[in-house]
């Protein structure tokens, strides 16, 4: 890393010594007189540090600082002061400040300072990369992304689960991402298991025929446990007990105590004794949404061969406020929305405002997936990962109606 100054002085053959002093000994300086050049300079892991004078004509050191904190907190500043600001100084050091200097400052003891502020900000940049590289290879945290307490809990619970080889229940309201957190625990986990995720609507020997069951450890998703069949989870109950190294990850909209009184065998949830997840809806994830909306955004480019659009302000506003009852499902839809939308308001000529394409763009999407479905709203509110009610929401908004798309009698012919 390259060792940077920013030099903040008004005296400009002081400004000029100090520049020499510092470049003698191998540090890049910047320097200036005039603070806002310096704020534009100031930004959160600015590889170096600042060295200000605490007096100057049109701003002072503490403005420096603050400056300099509300960029990034652990950014070092060192304040050049004279005799009479040394109270001052000392005022910014508990303020914030790495060090405080008086003029005229020895040159052994101006380096002996910036050098240790200068390792002091490598080893912060370096503990920060190696976070950062922890966190892109921690699975919890690139899918459950957010600063809510709620996303906090679940990501534990999902590191914590992934420590251990038991059963594991997701439960929460559809579209919360249920079959994304039985993934991403796989993704978790330290031993080398096999993930295969269960079709729904499947039979589920249908989905394990063929796999060797005493090869290793295996993951077996099992989404919308209250609707597998008495067959099923007659299965379930056999491999439990006679393959050790498997384990389930069930989920459904209700936790397992419920989904006994709807009808899933009491032999099973006993066999399972599952550690139960709790997926959060958006609603208790409010404070996630912006973040969230952000990386489904990055995806939705990436998977449409698109450059990353900009996310208006308003758009983003507009996001964050709205009541997402279809939860993930809903705003990654939504997501690839703003990309199509981005990218037709990108073509000249269109004459569409933003808000007419998405609802274009909308009604497309509801109506390809009733065409597919001949009609059968049901069918295609699965397919969209839409909660029932919120897609006969959106067909009342855009005057769709399901029969429209039945094949008639002659069609059938």
């Amino acid at each position: 890393m390259s060792r940077q100054v920013l030099l903040i002085e008004d005296d400009a053959p002081l400004r000029q010594s100090l520049a020499q002093a510092l470049e003698l000994d191998d540090m890049e300086v910047v320097a200036t007189d005039n603070f806002l050049q310096a704020r534009r300079i100031i930004r959160a892991n600015y590889p170096g540090v600042v060295l200000s004078d605490i007096r100057m004509p049109d701003h002072d050191g503490f403005e420096v600082l603050q400056t300099a904190q509300a960029a990034d907190p652990q950014l070092p500043v060192i304040l050049l002061t004279g005799a009479g600001d040394v109270p001052m100084a000392l005022r910014a050091v508990r303020g914030g400040a790495y060090e405080f200097l008086e003029k005229p400052c020895p040159t052994e003891r101006l380096l002996e300072v910036l050098n240790r502020a200068l390792d002091h900000r490598a080893l912060i940049l370096q503990n920060r990369r190696m976070e950062q590289a922890l966190l892109r290879n921690d699975a919890a945290a690139v899918h459950f992304p957010g600063p809510s307490e709620a996303a906090k809990t679940l990501r534990r619970a999902l590191r914590d689960a992934a420590q251990t080889s038991a059963h594991v229940h997701f439960w929460g309201a559809a579209g919360a991402g249920k079959r994304l957190a039985a993934y991403t625990l796989h993704k978790l986990s330290e031993t080398e298991e096999r993930f295969i995720s269960m079709v729904p609507g499947r039979a589920l020997a249908h989905d394990l025929g063929g796999i060797d069951m005493n090869a290793g450890p295996i993951a077996v998703s099992v989404k919308r446990l209250d609707e597998t069949s008495p067959e099923d989870q007659a299965l379930m109950l056999s491999l439990i007990e006679t393959v050790p190294t498997l384990r389930f990850l069930t989920s459904a909209e209700r936790q397992l105590e419920d989904l006994l009184r709807a009808g899933v065998s009491e032999g099973l949830i006993n066999a399972l004794a599952a550690t139960e997840i709790h997926l959060p809806a958006l609603a208790a994830r409010r404070a996630d949404i912006g973040v969230i909306f952000d990386e489904l955004v990055r995806q939705s480019a990436r998977n449409q061969n698109e450059d990353m659009p900009i996310i208006p302000e308003g758009v983003l506003a507009e996001v964050m406020s709205r009541d997402w009852s279809g939860n993930l499902a809903e705003l990654r839809n939504y997501a690839k929305s703003f990309v199509l939308g981005a990218r037709l308001r990108a073509e000249p000529g269109l004459g569409q405002g933003f808000a007419e394409q998405m609802d274009n763009f909308e009604r497309l999407v509801l109506s390809e997936a009733l065409k597919r479905h001949n009609g059968r709203a049901s069918a295609a509110a699965a397919e969209l990962n839409l909660p029932r009610k919120t897609f006969y929401d959106r067909l009342a908004r855009h005057d769709i109606r399901p029969k429209s798309f039945r094949p008639t009698p002659s069609d059938e012919g």
